[in-house]
């Protein structure tokens, strides 16, 4: 093969190109990302005057903290101390019971991959034919390379027991895939690394701030590696300074604390809005078996923009699988058939159009996949956080769960690259410190974190400043833009380097990410 310079101005080249190497390098490392993307500015932390909570400082625990902080630790420490697995002793089930940071075993049924498959991407024919997809040089349909990459599996959280309320953000992931997953596939997920940051001030606070990055791998049934992921969250938890002030049989809503995202107004979708959702429908392209060649992309250059909503019901998390249950699918194909759309019911509150009976637009999830051996995945800690209760299946204004819009962008970057392309890494981030504190939630921000929508500014000076300032809620649109910011060869691979973003019909931004694809060659 042929090593070929980028082409791009040399006072972008120096910019642009260190951003493809962080991101690729932060794909590989916990640290990598806070040695080449240094930390943002955090927001403020107020000073709170509560008397009902204990203030905390970094590094010091309290009685109740103290055993479960050495213990945390110390099962970090042993995780390190592993090392890397052994994949083929692990897909054996050789390895020793106890061996540190040894997760679910998971089967790829066809079933779950074809239902998610039709929710989130229904005209890509690589998710869907087999034949096009072995003629596309696949073995089978390819399921999501997020089928597995489940946060909470890999997110130990810091030990339920030693705090009394629980507020989450920042919440910042990345999958990079190495190999495409199948159906019939077995996936062993693997945490490998564990770091605890405290970023509690050093004048203390009722918040003790927790920094939690995980790195883990997982392996398919051939003990080759699918995949490698980092999930980062920030924890703000308290302490009652009187334990009687604590409720006495503390629900979930009694624990988490959270912005009011759902203060935020919901759309009542207009016939503008339609015709506005109509035409970028319209627009929408899928490269399709057409190669899109390394060569003819460019820094700068803007995929067409896809859509999805209005999203009607949250996907509901299904441990361990990093693909949910329920949620809504887009009706972009009854819409845009003049015919079907005469068979819809329009809302007369909110304008949404829906089919007659809910389970055309929600469909009905297949029996949930058995874990190998058929256990059902262990129960959680007490006081651990269950996100079912955050993000509820029904037509109520509800929080959007974090991997929703992760999927919509990546069928907008599936539309853009075509079988040729492949996804080698989906980065993708939601409640930004800054959108906290504009909530009346200041948050230290984590060091590990990356942030996107700043390498857009060569080319988008509006994005200067912007930053994901709301949650994702039901009744809300995906609208799903980007931008390509860097290409590179590196290691011989032709790649291209993508911000992409998530917008409502309002402009308010719930969700942005990063994609680093490998594209082909155009043939000497």
């Amino acid at each position: 093969m042929t090593t070929r310079r980028a082409s791009m101005p040399r006072p972008l080249r120096a910019a642009v190109l260190p951003s493809l190497l962080a991101s690729l390098l932060a794909a590989l490392s916990i640290d990598a990302a806070a040695q080449l993307n240094p930390s943002m500015t955090a927001p403020p932390v107020k000073a709170v005057v509560a008397e009902k909570f204990q203030r905390l400082y970094p590094g010091r625990y309290t009685a109740r903290e103290q055993a479960l902080v050495q213990q945390y630790l110390a099962d970090n420490a042993a995780l390190k101390a592993r090392g890397p697995i052994d994949a083929a002793r692990l897909v054996k089930g050789e390895l020793a019971p106890g061996t540190p940071g040894l997760g679910p075993v998971i089967r790829v049924t066809e079933d779950w991959v074809r239902y998610q498959n039709r929710r989130i991407d229904p005209e890509n024919p690589l998710r869907h034919d087999r034949d096009y997809a072995r003629r596309a040089g696949y073995a089978d349909i390819l399921a999501f390379a997020t089928f597995g990459a489940h946060d909470d599996t890999f997110m130990l959280p810091y030990p339920p027991a030693a705090r009394d309320t629980l507020l989450v953000s920042d919440l910042n992931h990345s999958v990079t895939a190495l190999r495409p997953i199948h159906p019939g596939d077995t996936l062993y997920l693997v945490a490998d690394e564990r770091e605890l940051i405290d970023l509690t001030p050093a004048a203390g606070s009722i918040y003790r701030t927790l920094a939690i990055n995980t790195r883990g791998s997982i392996y398919n049934q051939r003990a080759e590696k699918v995949n490698e992921v980092i999930f980062r969250v920030t924890e703000s938890i308290k302490l009652y300074r009187d334990p009687a002030d604590a409720p006495k049989n503390p629900g979930f809503f009694d624990m988490w604390e959270a912005p009011d995202w759902l203060a935020r107004p919901a759309r009542v979708y207009t016939d503008a809005d339609w015709a506005r959702i109509r035409a970028l429908w319209q627009a929408e392209r899928r490269q399709g078996a057409t190669p899109r060649y390394w060569d003819d992309v460019q820094p700068g250059s803007a995929p067409l923009p896809t859509l999805d909503g209005p999203i009607l019901a949250s996907v509901s998390p299904v441990p361990p699988w990093g693909m949910g249950s329920g949620g809504s699918r887009t009706l972009k194909r009854e819409i845009l058939d003049d015919a079907t759309r005469a068979t819809l019911v329009r809302g007369a509150r909110d304008g949404i159009w829906r089919t007659a009976e809910r389970s055309g637009y929600v469909p009905a999830p297949p029996p949930q996949p058995a874990a190998a051996g058929g256990a059902p995945p262990p129960p959680p800690d007490a006081g651990a956080i269950t996100t079912t209760d955050i993000h509820k299946d029904g037509e109520q204004r509800s929080p959007l769960v974090n991997y929703m819009g992760r999927d919509l962008a990546i069928r907008h970057l599936d539309n853009w690259m075509g079988d040729a392309g492949w996804l080698q890494n989906i980065r993708w981030s939601i409640m930004d410190p800054r959108g906290h504190a504009a909530q009346g939630k200041p948050v230290p921000t984590n060091p590990r974190a990356q942030r996107y929508l700043e390498q857009l500014v060569p080319w988008l000076p509006e994005m200067k400043g912007r930053y994901v300032d709301a949650h994702g809620l039901t009744q809300d649109v995906a609208l799903v833009q980007s931008r390509v910011v860097a290409k590179a060869i590196v290691d011989g691979q032709p790649l291209v380097d993508l911000v992409w973003w998530i917008e409502t019909l309002d402009g308010q931004i719930w969700e942005e990410g990063g994609a680093t694809v490998r594209l082909p060659l155009k043939p000497q």
